[in-house]
C-alpha cells in the first residue's frame, strides 16, 4: 500500500472515516481527535505527524494489539482532504496536540502524494468488500467485460482532437467512469486521470481486473464535484458515453455538466461524448450555458454504438 510504503512502516493502517466522501467533512476525526488531545494532557501518547512544510497532513495514533484486537494497527487523522473550516479545525487540534507530545517522527510529504495514498485506501478497501459487507456480486473475468474495439473507438477521438487543433494538457479529470474501459484508453495514451463514478459496484469490477488505478480512482457523485474540488483544480475534463440522455433526465446530466466546469481552469480542454445527437445537443446547450466555447462532432461510424457524437470545446475567461 502507498501509504505504508510513504511512511516506512508496516503494520495495518485504518482511516477514521468510514469513506472517501466523508472526509470531507470530517465529522468523526474532529470528534475522535479532540478526545485524543483531552487524554494527551495527562498521558504521553506515540503518534506520527505527515506534514507539507509546516501544515499537518495527517496524524497516525499507534494502537498497540491487545485481547480484543490481535495485531498491532495506525489510526490515520487527516484533514487534508476537507473542506476549508474543517480542514482549519484538524490543523487547530494537531497543533494543540504537538504542544504535549511531540511526534515519535514526522514525515514530509506532498499533498498530491498523500491524496493517491488516500485514494488508494479507499479503492482497496472497496474492492476487498470492507465497504460492502454481504457483497454477492462474483467477479467476472476480462475478456467478459472489457472490450479492445471499445478502448480503440475512445483512442480515436484524440486523433480528432489533434485535428482539430485540441490539445489535453495538465491534470484530466474523467467524470462518469464506469468500469474504467474509456480510463482504459487514457492510460494507454499515457495520460493520467483522476477517474469519479458513482457506482460502487462497476468501480469495483474496473479495480478487480486493474483496469483502474486504485490510487487515481473515485467513488463520488459527479452532481457534487465542486463540493470535493476547488474552482481551477483541473486543466482538461472529459466523459465518454455520458447518458443515456434524455428530455425527462436532462436536469442530472445539466448538474454533472455545470459541476465539471465548475472545477475546470479557465481555458480548460472539455469533451464530452454520448451515442446520440439529440443527447449530444442537450449537452451542447448546457456546456455552452456553463461557459464553454466549443462544437459537436459526428463520429458516427457504421456500429452505430459508442462515442457516436462528440462535444469538444475549452471554457471560456471570465
Amino acid at each position: 500500500m502507498l501509504l505504508q510504503e510513504l511512511l516506512g512502516i508496516d503494520e495495518e493502517i485504518y482511516f477514521v472515516e468510514e469513506s472517501y466522501l466523508a472526509q470531507r467533512t470530517i465529522e468523526r476525526t474532529l470528534d475522535y481527535l479532540n478526545g485524543i488531545r483531552k487524554f494527551a494532557e495527562e498521558q504521553r501518547i506515540q503518534f506520527l505527524r505527515v506534514r507539507e512544510g509546516e501544515h499537518t497532513l495527517g496524524i497516525l495514533l499507534f494502537n498497540p494489539a491487545d485481547e480484543t484486537v490481535p495485531v498491532d494497527f495506525w489510526s490515520v487523522f487527516t484533514g487534508a482532504l476537507a473542506e476549508a473550516h474543517s480542514k482549519k479545525d484538524f490543523e487547530a487540534l494537531a497543533d494543540s496536540l504537538l504542544v504535549f507530545n511531540p511526534p515519535e517522527k514526522e514525515i514530509e510529504i506532498s499533498s498530491e502524494n498523500w491524496r493517491d495514498a488516500v485514494n488508494e485506501y479507499y479503492s482497496l478497501m472497496l474492492v476487498n468488500r470492507n465497504l460492502c459487507p454481504g457483497c454477492a456480486v462474483r467477479p467476472e473475468s476480462y475478456k467478459n467485460v472489457f472490450s479492445e474495439n471499445r478502448v480503440q473507438r475512445v483512442a480515436e477521438i484524440f486523433d480528432i482532437l489533434q485535428k482539430k487543433g485540441f490539445y489535453h494538457e495538465g491534470r484530466l479529470l474523467e467524470v462518469c467512469c464506469g468500469n474504467g474501459m474509456s480510463t482504459l484508453a487514457l492510460y494507454r495514451l499515457g495520460l493520467d486521470p483522476l477517474a469519479v463514478e458513482i457506482n460502487k459496484c462497476v468501480v469495483c469490477q474496473g479495480l478487480e481486473q486493474g483496469v483502474l488505478n486504485p490510487r487515481r480512482t473515485v467513488v463520488m457523485d459527479a452532481t457534487a464535484l465542486s463540493r470535493y474540488f476547488e474552482p481551477g483544480s483541473f486543466d482538461t475534463v472529459m466523459g465518454f458515453m455520458l447518458g443515456l440522455v434524455y428530455e425527462f433526465n436532462k436536469e442530472l446530466w445539466t448538474n454533472i455538466i455545470r459541476e465539471a466546469v465548475l472545477v475546470a481552469n479557465e481555458g480548460a480542454l472539455i469533451l464530452f461524448t454520448v451515442s446520440s445527437k439529440p443527447e449530444i445537443e442537450i449537452l451542447a446547450r448546457a456546456l455552452l450555458r456553463a461557459g464553454v466555447k466549443g462544437e459537436i462532432v459526428d463520429n458516427t461510424d457504421s456500429e452505430g454504438t459508442y462515442d457516436q457524437w462528440l462535444f469538444v470545446g475549452r471554457k471560456q475567461t471570465k
